[in-house]
């Protein structure tokens, strides 16, 4: 009886354990607003723009490199890019955001006409059923 005890505690652990990972792997495919660029993250983004992103929330690994999506430290980044979008002036940075309480922030930028300087507008959270909303909804936050 015990070693089914046991067995039952492990396994609602592990389940626990993994729960956060399951959200990070079900992100839904945003569809690109007209006149809105996808970038590369983060190559195709102003070096300001990566310099302000990284202030804001840390080191941020790349869409597809692997991330700490629970609260078990593996990596030592909880942060990863989803998507970068551009419109103009306009960067809106969708990012997960592993831990206990997964989630999917998504940040709104203003760069300068000369590229020197960057502008947090906004920070939203967001969650896998509101991703795309939620970024939409910044590209054109004032």
């Amino acid at each position: 009886m015990r070693r089914l005890q046991a067995l039952f505690v492990v396994a609602i652990a592990m389940a626990w354990m993994t729960g956060g990972h399951a959200h990070a792997d079900q992100l839904p495919s945003c569809a690109i607003p007209a006149g809105t660029a996808s970038r590369v993250f983060p190559n195709e983004m102003p070096l300001t723009l990566q310099n302000a992103l990284k202030d804001k929330v840390g080191d941020v690994a790349a869409p597809g490199e692997p991330f700490d999506s629970t609260d078990v430290v593996v990596t030592g980044r909880n942060r990863r890019a989803i998507f970068v979008w551009e419109r103009g002036r306009r960067w809106v940075v969708a990012t997960e955001h592993g831990g206990r309480g997964y989630n999917d922030p998504v940040l709104a930028f203003d760069l300068s006409p000369d590229g020197v300087s960057v502008t947090l507008v906004a920070v939203r959270t967001a969650f896998p059923q509101t991703l795309c909303s939620t970024a939409h909804e910044l590209l054109d936050v004032r």
